[in-house]
């Protein structure tokens, strides 16, 4: 699984990392956070990717994340050894990066 959507608008790219049942966590957590988005905003599209570095034996994960919404985007990334941290990470992020950008104007 190179791309997969959760919806037209949410595209994840490279988890083929993560197994049946981590995907599943994954997806639950990116619409938790789907759902704060759209209380503040619309957005017209989502994009996260994934990826694996080794680090002293153990798999190190990066994810980065786009979001574009009206004529703005928000833009996201995050490590850590565990999947889940990195996601939430870069999703709070992205969150905060629209919060702010809304305060402003």
């Amino acid at each position: 699984m190179v791309a997969n959507e959760i919806s037209n608008k949410i595209i994840l790219e490279k988890f083929d990392c993560l197994d049946e049942d981590e995907l599943v966590v994954a997806k639950k957590l990116i619409q938790k956070y789907v759902q704060k988005i759209e209380k503040i905003t619309s957005y017209d599209k989502m994009k996260l990717e994934t990826k694996v570095h080794p680090k002293n034996n153990l798999r190190h994960f990066e994810v980065k994340g786009h979001l574009e919404y009206g004529s703005n985007r928000a833009m996201s990334e995050a490590q850590d050894s565990n999947p889940f941290v990195a996601l939430d990470a870069a999703l709070e992020n992205i969150l905060k990066e629209i919060q702010h950008k809304i305060r402003k104007n």
